[in-house]
């Protein structure tokens, strides 16, 4: 992780904040409702997935939730999920740079990934 996310998390560590950029959009944006409704503490954003990198830096999020966890995810987000990778049955979580797989991942296990994230 960069110095500079590493200071601006460290600013604001009152608001967990997550970025979902996972298709399809339906999906991504259900997720993100059911998220502020069950978890109304945190911060959810959604992108599209073509800007995600982009939008890294300028929003610091705690977790990623994407289809594809891209070489700017991994360096600089503590807390990652891929989501059904190329239409695969099973997700792929990064918690701190240690990997687990899921199989068939439900609400409750993002969640589980959420609330883990926020006592990280």
């Amino acid at each position: 992780m960069s110095d500079a996310a590493d200071m601006t998390r460290s600013k604001d560590r009152t608001v967990l904040r997550v970025l979902m950029a996972n298709e399809p959009r339906a999906y991504r944006d259900g997720i993100a409702a059911v998220l502020r409704e069950l978890r109304p503490g945190i911060e959810v954003t959604t992108v599209e997935p073509d800007v995600l990198d982009g939008s890294i830096p300028r929003l610091t999020p705690d977790m990623v939730v994407c289809n594809r966890a891209t070489s700017v995810v991994r360096e600089e987000v503590p807390v990652w999920v891929e989501l059904y990778p190329d239409y695969a049955p099973w997700s792929v979580v990064s918690v701190r740079g240690a990997r687990s797989t899921l199989m068939e991942i439900q609400l409750p296990d993002l969640l589980a990934i959420v609330d883990q994230t926020a006592s990280v």
